[in-house]
């Protein structure tokens, strides 16, 4: 536009720019914030390209497994009068952990399967104790598990006569076991080797009890690297729609397991890493699918949480996943006994005895928090801690990226003689054994990604009022001028 134009070019001139700001305006205002869903809806869907697809293949943030043991000191006088566990904590042990997925198959109902292969490594700085020369105690769990998988059997008097006769192969009922070996590398347990022996020259042992299925034990001997340990995953890709994206389909092809009955056994919840996204204010509950428990975590909200200057929302473990139909109705379908002999447990712990080999243990949370205070008398050492043991979850709702996870549980053993002659004195006790704490933190470098996600709706709309208020300017500027033309021809 030049200077030297006439009032009434100049009138067309801001009447054009006025005409073409408004418009940018709209589509700014209406069309960039559909524009920019519609390209973040291609990235958050689970299909090779995609964002998303990306990161969950190659996570960009750190994941840490820290491992706390139970190491029992007092062991040397257990048959004495009015006796108690006094428990020890060793760790953390601490591990970077990587998932790698493995055998990835498209299905035709927008699900994807895979396994999942989960790579530990040692991170000695990050620790606090000696990895490699840390002796832990406690019963062992070997004989533990026979003796209850025997009980009313009539193989149990010949496996005690056996265990009895034979002193070289167990003498004690507990191990003496480096740190690392009874994670990790495994130890030769002889009384095991014995009853596999055994095992192979009288196959009514093996119609009997369920066998490990190594000649080694250590609790997560065998896991390291292992594509198959945690079976397979069937989830939803987002594709059909984003309520589905990273929620179980199935797990080891089947809808419901047959480790607990009802409710309690149907596979259900997302995986842990992956949420849809665009969802809103969820005051709701949401639940996590683990192997670990072959079951369902159902998480309680917990009001807002901010991480690296992003808002989102905070769920976290009450008492309800581990109840065992005390207080919440539609758990007690998590007792694995009779219907007519439930509940066995007091509040606070989940029966994964069906679950683990047919091992006589439960999962809590770590100090018994949360549970049944009968569980901490019968032990000394437990120091339960809200800000220490809650299980916790937080998203960003609009993008379903977690922000912090805190997922931590204990493995207990319920420790009785089930007709085992070795156990005599040994007290009945749910016993800890180890607990873990897997977590993961948004990175600053990721949550400026989220944050340019979050606020590129937004700028198409600051634009669009920009560009309205220089519209509206020129439209008051195009008045101005047809009135001059007006008053020069008057």
């Amino acid at each position: 536009m030049c200077s030297s134009c006439s009032n009434r070019a100049k009138g067309w001139w801001f009447f054009g720019i006025s005409v073409l700001a408004i418009g940018l305006a709209l589509i700014f205002g209406f069309a960039w914030p559909q524009l920019v869903r519609s390209e973040i809806e291609k990235q958050f869907v689970l299909q090779p390209g995609s964002q998303i697809f990306d990161n969950w293949m190659e996570a960009p943030v750190p994941m840490f497994l820290e491992v706390y043991l139970w190491n029992w000191t007092n062991t040397e006088d257990y048959r004495s009068d009015n006796y108690k566990p006094r428990l020890e904590q060793l760790g953390p042990y601490t591990f970077r952990e990587v998932h790698e997925r493995v055998d990835l198959q498209w299905n035709d109902d927008y699900t994807l399967t895979f396994y999942q292969k989960r790579i530990w490594y040692y991170e000695p700085e990050l620790s606090d104790g000696d990895f490699e020369n840390d002796i832990v105690i406690s019963i062992n769990p070997v004989l533990l598990s026979v003796g209850y998988a025997t009980m009313n059997n009539p193989l149990q008097s010949f496996l005690d006569l056996m265990i009895s006769a034979s002193p070289h192969i167990i003498n004690s009922p507990f191990y003496v076991v480096p740190v690392k070996k009874i994670l990790f590398e495994g130890y030769d347990d002889y009384f095991l080797t014995s009853l596999l022996e055994i095992a192979k020259e009288n196959p009514g042992i093996v119609d009997a009890i369920e066998l490990p299925q190594f000649d080694k034990f250590g609790w997560f001997y065998g896991r390291n690297e292992s594509e198959t340990y945690d079976g397979s995953y069937t989830i939803g890709t987002g594709v059909d729609s984003f309520d589905t994206m990273g929620m179980m389909h199935r797990w080891n092809n089947v809808k419901q397991t047959q480790f607990f009955r009802g409710e309690c056994g149907l596979v259900h919840g997302s995986t842990g890493e992956l949420w849809p996204p665009f969802q809103e204010v969820q005051k709701s509950n949401v639940s996590v699918f683990s192997p670990d428990i072959c079951s369902v975590m159902t998480l309680e909200f917990d009001g807002v949480y901010s991480s690296h200057g992003i808002d989102g929302y905070k769920w976290k473990g009450n008492e309800r996943p581990f109840d065992n139909g005390h207080t919440y109705s539609e758990t007690e379908c998590q007792c694995t006994a009779l219907a007519t002999e439930c509940p066995v447990f007091a509040a606070g712990v989940l029966d994964v005895s069906r679950c683990k080999s047919g091992a006589p243990a439960t999962v809590s949370y770590p100090h018994f928090y949360l549970a049944d205070p009968i569980y901490r008398q019968d032990v000394d050492g437990m120091e339960p801690n809200k800000e220490q043991h809650e299980f916790l979850l937080a998203l960003e709702p609009h993008t379903g990226v977690p922000l912090s996870v805190k997922a931590q549980l204990q493995v207990n053993l319920v420790v009785k003689k089930y007709g085992i002659t070795l156990l005599d004195g040994i007290p009945d006790v749910m016993l800890p054994i180890l607990w873990f704490r897997q977590k993961a933190d948004l990175s600053e470098e990721l949550a400026s990604d989220v944050k340019l996600l979050l606020i590129l709706p937004d700028i198409g709309i600051y634009i669009g009022i920009g560009l309205a208020v220089v519209g509206v300017i020129c439209v008051g500027f195009t008045i101005f001028f047809c009135l001059r033309v007006r008053w020069n021809k008057n």
